[in-house]
């Protein structure tokens, strides 16, 4: 019985996977932004406010932005944590590489500890097809 549930989930799961070469261009990326913010007025005055419309603009949607997060486990030292939707790689990379948010980084690294925040992009999870 087990093996048979595993076997339909898994047809399921291939049936409804696209092949992830089709989805290399389209697929949503996620920046990632783990800071250590020392001042919130000033930091998002600065640089939350310019920042905001530069992501909506690009495509960018926030999916969370909060000075609070619930560790379950390891250590977290970040006072504020972002996770920004971007509908592709091409587009994240465009907002990053712009002029308009190049101007901004500046910014954005005199207002956080540079040593204790990190910026990423991570692709959108594909569930693996058999070929």
């Amino acid at each position: 019985m087990v093996l048979k549930s595993l076997l339909v989930a898994t047809a399921m799961a291939a049936s409804l996977a696209i092949p992830a070469a089709a989805q290399e261009s389209e697929r949503p990326v996620y920046l990632i932004a783990s800071l250590t913010v020392p001042d919130f007025e000033t930091y998002m005055g600065e640089y939350g406010m310019p920042v905001f419309p530069m992501l909506l603009g690009a495509g960018g949607e926030v999916l969370v932005g909060t000075p609070t997060v619930e560790v379950l486990e390891g250590q977290y030292a970040s006072n504020w944590t972002v996770v920004v939707r971007f509908p592709s790689e091409a587009a994240a990379q465009g907002w990053y590489n712009s002029p308009e948010y190049q101007a901004l980084i500046p910014v954005r690294q005199r207002l956080t500890d540079v040593s204790r925040s990190t910026l990423l992009l991570a692709p959108q999870f594909v569930f693996p097809t058999a070929q």
